[in-house]
């Protein structure tokens, strides 16, 4: 037998008890039957840390969309798919990282909310790789993989980068498209 026949051979092999594993493992699934023993008693199963636990968060809804206007007791987004929600707030609600007087339009947010309250708001991160260019003091431009270029808000950064260089930034979209950037590392090129 030939090299290429013997592996061939162990590839179908492979693939078949690959497959009629699977199958095995779907038929067992039901209510009570090995899937659902590992679900409760296996440590990265449901409710246990750094997994989301379904009963709590059927109690709440996630609003993610831009801030499009934030008043005394008002927070109003619109959402990805352009409708709007209006949420009240009050002492009780937090922003991760803020104040809520510290929101302004086009941020994006996500936020947890109950009953038409905003309970927590969250900036989210923007994470871009890229080149940099236009370096002109606290602004630079980022060329990014896909050839897409982001402005660069570096006010935060205490080492600024060259034109040329090659680095991952994090931070939040301030205006809907400038990344203000709170960590820049440099990449190898």
């Amino acid at each position: 037998m030939s090299k290429k026949s013997a592996w061939a051979g162990a590839v179908v092999a492979a693939v078949g008890l690959t497959v009629g594993g699977i199958a095995v493992a779907t038929a067992a699934e039901g209510p009570g039957g090995p899937a659902a023993v590992f679900a409760e008693r296996h440590p990265g199963g449901p409710g246990k840390p750094g997994h989301a636990d379904t009963a709590k968060l059927k109690d709440g809804t996630l609003v993610v969309g831009r801030v499009r206007s934030v008043e005394s007791g008002k927070l109003t987004v619109t959402k990805d798919d352009g409708s709007e929600v209006s949420l009240t707030t009050d002492g009780s609600t937090k922003l991760r990282g803020g104040d809520l007087a510290g929101l302004k339009a086009d941020q994006r947010v996500t936020v947890r909310a109950k009953d038409g309250k905003a309970l927590a708001v969250a900036l989210a991160k923007a994470q871009e790789r890229g080149t940099v260019k236009d370096v002109n003091g606290d602004n630079a431009t980022l060329i990014q993989v896909d050839g897409l270029q982001t402005p660069l808000d570096l006010s935060a950064v205490s080492e600024k980068p060259k034109n040329g260089d090659l680095v991952a930034v994090t931070g939040t979209v301030t205006d809907g498209k400038t990344i203000k950037v709170d960590r820049l590392r440099q990449l190898p090129e």
